[in-house]
């Protein structure tokens, strides 16, 4: 009997010899969803933060750690037919119960892949409008002027309109300004082109836009249309309107209060009272 025949033996035994291929694929899976779980790490960490990255490379990791087991288990005998269909079910109603939160996890997903929005930028989403705070798997936060944080859904994110003012290098202005049907309308064109003109940061490309928009109840209705660089729209909208009012006051011209002219179609005569006695 050589030394040979005892290993042989030992190995001949079923059971024994599927414990052993359970345990190869095990190592095998371990191995393959480490390798899988660095290499999404670093493909995703790319498109995405690093905790994200870090996140989804975790479930693939142990999904991939699932498979391995379960192919083990089938090397033992263990039936997971059951198991399978208990799971199924399960996953069922927890996708049902669980379908808004996975629906702003993927949205969530999408918007840092895409970079739809991104942290410190101006955005307008909906009837909200501020700057971007936080971006996360789940929620955006946003800070708006007023100082009020709002939180919103991921999946709002897909469902409505977003302007995002950051993205842009320049912003376009728009505004009117009336003056009274009594004054020169050249005139008032040419102060306000000049104030506009001589703003440092209204842009000459594209040029500013100035022209009668609307002859109006109480006066005529000059339109402006301008363009700054991004970060100083709102300091130029507040400045532009007070120095076209203060140059408008210079040059004697007069901004319209609404009034209404009543005209009197059937002649009216009125009678003075005496009241002295």
């Amino acid at each position: 009997m050589s030394i040979v025949d005892p290993v042989l033996s030992f190995l001949s035994n079923q059971q024994i010899f599927n414990i052993i291929i359970a345990l190869i694929i095990l190592g095998v899976g371990y191995f393959i969803a480490l390798l899988i779980r660095r290499t999404v790490f670093k493909v995703g960490a790319r498109f995405y933060a690093k905790n994200i990255a870090g996140f989804v490379s975790k479930i693939v990791y142990y999904l991939i750690l699932l498979i391995a087991l379960s192919t083990a288990l089938g090397y033992l005998g263990v039936e997971l037919t059951g198991l399978v269909i208990a799971g199924g079910f399960a996953g069922i109603i927890v996708g049902v119960a669980l379908q808004p939160l996975l629906a702003s996890f993927f949205a969530g997903l999408y918007v840092m892949a895409e970079r739809v929005i991104q942290q410190g930028e101006i955005v307008s989403i909906g009837n909200i409008m501020g700057e971007v705070v936080e971006v996360s798997l789940m929620f955006t936060r946003i800070r708006t002027f007023d100082g009020v944080m709002v939180t919103m859904p991921n999946s709002q994110l897909l469902s409505t309109s977003i302007q995002n003012y950051s993205k842009a290098v320049a912003r376009r202005l728009e505004f009117t300004v009336s003056i009274a049907y009594s004054e020169d309308a050249e005139k008032a064109y040419k102060v306000i082109k000049e104030t506009v003109d001589n703003h440092p940061y209204v842009l000459a490309e594209p040029a500013p836009d100035i022209y009668v928009s609307n002859l109006g109840d109480s006066g005529v209705v000059i339109t402006v249309r301008v363009w700054v660089p991004r970060t100083l729209a709102y300091p130029v909208v507040k400045d532009l309107l007070w120095k076209i009012k203060k140059s408008l006051d210079e040059a004697g011209i007069s901004i319209p209060f609404p009034q209404l002219d009543v005209w009197i179609k059937t002649p009216v005569t009125l009678k003075k009272e005496d009241w002295s006695g």
